[in-house]
């Protein structure tokens, strides 16, 4: 009997298998020891959109309460200009209490400890000082807190300075075993960093995620279809990594869209143009077209180029395309160089070590050939 589909593409949900990863397992696991037999040094987990960032971090929270340390995940909600810190610091306070439940701990209590129409300078006391008795409440050596999608505090980045300036303090280096783990997208983590130049010397441990192998991705693949009765042959294994790069978001909705596509348990070269085509529908309304609306329209016509000629492009190619042959005509060909590095800047194309311009994710590159 065919099971129903066990691969996981939803935003925040975990994947049924977790595949990789090895390395940043690893480190996390010596940081835990040193945090116990040293001092906590805070980590950083860096990734792009749909990178598994969170995945890794819940694998941490279950590491770490394997270990016998109490963990919480705390999900940072987006904030605007509007907002203060202090709301941020006070979120933080009420998703650790939810995540380190126990008999002694006193929430509402604690949580009177903020005052939310004090001032920015006092955000910082309070979260000091909160700090401090929640840890006089947990029976632990090490408690670790998980902060994900950091970049939704951009818009009030200070909160970021008042977290290190409060695990700074001495009374918290002192009297408490906090180990923090951020996750950011590069970018965001870059804007903390030059608005706030001390929060990068603070937290230098960093570890950026990223894609998974050809060989993750198969064994993935496999121990998600284990038992379900629907197999993927050896060629569509092949072509999900080709097409995805290992992007663990895309191979979960690539492999989603495949399984549904199985006739009597079976998925071959017949599935794939359909799957193929939902999956990128999915990808343009969770991603893509916002991406591709920052180009602007003769940025799209040399994104069209370079989606076309699936192959890394200078910019006396492109100059030439536009002079003579099939894409000749009315260009600003002066310009071209400044359109692709605005393009670069927009972080819609990547020039790789030769210096030649290129769309980086395949997806995206069918998308455009597709629906631009």
């Amino acid at each position: 009997m065919i099971k129903s589909n066990p691969f996981t593409p939803q935003s925040g949900w975990e994947p049924r298998v977790f595949g990789g990863r090895e390395e940043a397992i690893s480190l996390f696991g010596s940081n835990l020891e040193s945090a116990v037999s040293i001092r906590p040094n805070h980590l950083v987990i860096l990734g792009e959109w749909g990178i598994g960032k969170t995945s890794l971090l819940k694998q941490f929270k279950r590491i770490s309460q394997s270990k016998g340390n109490p963990a919480c995940f705390c999900a940072i909600s987006k904030f605007t200009k509007r907002d203060r810190p202090l709301e941020a610091v006070y979120l933080i306070a009420e998703e650790m209490l939810m995540g380190f439940p126990g008999a002694d701990i006193d929430s509402e209590g604690l949580l009177k400890l903020f005052s939310r129409h004090k001032s920015l300078s006092q955000a910082q006391t309070q979260f000091t000082r909160f700090l401090l008795e929640l840890w006089r409440k947990l029976d632990a050596k090490l408690a670790i807190v998980l902060l994900d999608d950091l970049q939704n505090l951009l818009p009030i980045s200070n909160t970021i300075d008042i977290l290190r300036a409060v695990l700074s303090k001495e009374e918290i280096v002192r009297n408490t075993r906090f180990l923090f783990v951020l996750s950011s997208t590069p970018s965001s983590w870059s804007m903390f960093i030059d608005k706030h130049d001390p929060v990068g010397r603070f937290f230098r441990k960093r570890l950026v995620v990223e894609n998974l192998t050809n060989e993750e991705v198969k064994t993935t693949v496999e121990k998600t279809l284990k038992d379900t009765g629907v197999v993927f042959d050896a060629d569509i294994k092949e072509k999900i990594y080709n097409y995805t790069g290992g992007h663990p978001y895309e191979v979960q909705l690539l492999s989603s869209h495949l399984y549904d596509s199985q006739i009597e348990g079976m998925v071959d070269a017949s599935a794939w143009d359909a799957a193929l085509l939902n999956t990128l529908k999915e990808l343009g309304k969770d991603y893509f077209t916002s991406l591709l609306a920052k180009a602007s329209d003769r940025e799209r016509d040399l994104l069209k180029i370079l989606a076309e000629e699936k192959k890394p492009l200078s910019i006396t190619d492109f100059r030439n395309m536009m002079i003579v042959g099939r894409r000749a005509r009315k260009f600003p060909i002066a310009n071209i160089k400044n359109f692709l590095y605005r393009l670069e800047e927009k972080g819609i194309i990547a020039r790789n070590i030769s210096g030649n311009f290129d769309i980086p994710d395949r997806m995206f590159r069918e998308f455009i050939l597709k629906f631009s």
